[in-house]
């Protein structure tokens, strides 16, 4: 599939196949996502807490940062011996 459509192409979509193209582009382009670092895990996590004024749970954070790790690790591994 083209995923390289311009305004007017997407302009010119029904709604159904507009959501149809932008699922299939939301597809395609996870399979290049990676997990994120646990230092940016952790600063996303704090600027959150801090724009919506709420609590920071550090050690809530830094579990999903260490998952995230260990998900990044694992991905970069397999990616390396394909």
């Amino acid at each position: 599939m083209n995923f390289n459509k311009t305004d007017e192409e997407l302009k010119g979509m029904s709604d159904e196949e507009l959501f149809k193209y932008l699922d299939a582009k939301a597809e395609h382009l996870k399979q290049y996502t990676t997990p994120l670092s646990s230092y940016k895990t952790k600063k996303f996590a704090s600027i959150s807490s801090a724009i919506s004024n709420t609590e920071f749970d550090y050690e809530s954070v830094k579990k999903i940062a260490e998952e995230n790790e260990k998900e990044g690790i694992e991905k970069f591994i397999k990616n390396k011996y394909k």
